[in-house]
């Protein structure tokens, strides 16, 4: 069973209302120690569905205190070993306040450390750039040789996971400004993706009939639900542990070829298959952002304070239908194109 470890620092004066905010809360421990200048350590072990609750309603009191702080540790085992619950009763005891009663279903991941690890991926860094071109010039490689095996080397190292689904949360959360960095990392990504095969296309000999490049000039359904299969599997990936790298070449796969192609077709002269690969890009990117959306909100993403919820329901809704009608309008369009 996964648990957690959170360390609660305070004044010394809040000792007994922390063990009142405690005693309705479902924890497996808690231990107080007194600290230097007259501040409190609160050692917490939680079961990880359970954490997010805790964290909320500690955050809610204290969050104003002087010298208030939550460090949060994931625990790799304890003993004796937590039992299981019997049902589903005793993980919702005690919770009564409907402005701290939030459901998390989101796997062993609290909120902040879903936070903190997505918004890495918003920062351009040298290693960033790198990844981008390496994996862009392999592909252009593959796409050009007609090698699917250079290609899937190319999804392996392309570092296209973490700015869609950073820019997924950002939208479940209503954060502009994580969104705007997420937003600046994607452009600057899909920018060199282009510029490289762009030039590659220029001087090197395409032949728009091969099987890597012909099957993307042409978007059918099932690229539509690939993209919304991306989306969705990145998402979970990181609220649930899976394998972000497995998961990674999935997104990769969806938007990295179409980008190559269009510029290696662009750079060539072929404008109106081009163009149809542009289309196939813009079908996966849109479909994976919203099916990141989409998963992000089932499991129960939700801002901390309940002011922020409102206004993040808001703009999540706004951001689903906004992405609908951008996903039908080129469905329309790319049927309007092939007929």
């Amino acid at each position: 069973m996964a648990t957690k470890l959170l360390e609660l620092i305070l004044p010394a004066e809040k000792h007994e209302r922390v063990k009142e905010l405690l005693e309705n809360k479902n924890h497996l421990g808690a231990w107080f120690s007194t600290l230097e200048d007259e501040k409190i350590l609160v050692r917490i072990v939680a079961r990880a569905e359970n954490s997010q609750e805790i964290i909320d309603e500690l955050t809610h009191w204290f969050s104003v205190t002087e010298g208030f702080r939550i460090i949060i540790h994931s625990i790799d085992a304890t003993i004796p070993r937590p039992e299981e619950p019997e049902n589903n009763e005793e993980l919702a005891e005690g919770k009564s306040d409907e402005n701290t009663k939030k459901e998390v279903r989101y796997g062993s991941i609290t909120r902040e450390e879903l936070y903190e690890e997505v918004s890495i991926s918003t920062k351009i860094t040298s290693e960033y750039y790198v990844l981008v071109i390496l994996s862009t010039i392999v592909a252009v490689i593959g796409v050009l040789e007609n090698s699917v095996a250079i290609i899937i080397g190319a999804m392996v190292i392309a570092p296209l996971l973490g700015p869609n689904i950073s820019l997924s949360l950002a939208t479940t959360l209503a954060d502009f400004q994580l969104g705007l960095k997420s937003l600046k990392v994607d452009l600057i990504g899909i920018s060199i993706a282009i510029i490289i095969s762009f030039f590659a296309g220029m001087f090197a000999f395409v032949d728009p009939t091969i099987t890597e490049i012909s099957t993307r000039t042409e978007v059918n359904f099932g690229y539509v639900i690939l993209g919304l299969a991306a989306g969705g599997a990145g998402a979970l990936s990181i609220t649930t542990g899976v394998s972000a790298a497995i998961v990674g070449v999935m997104v990769a796969v969806a938007l990295l070829p179409p980008l190559v192609v269009f510029g290696l077709l662009l750079g060539a002269g072929y404008i109106n298959l081009a163009f149809g690969a542009m289309l196939l890009f813009l079908v996966n990117i849109i479909a994976i952002n919203l099916s990141g959306v989409i998963t992000f909100y089932a499991q129960g993403v939700r801002p901390s304070n309940w002011w922020d919820i409102a206004e993040a329901k808001k703009t999540t809704t706004y951001a689903m239908i906004t992405w609908v009608m951008m996903l039908f309008a080129l469905i329309l369009l790319i049927y309007i194109s092939q007929s």
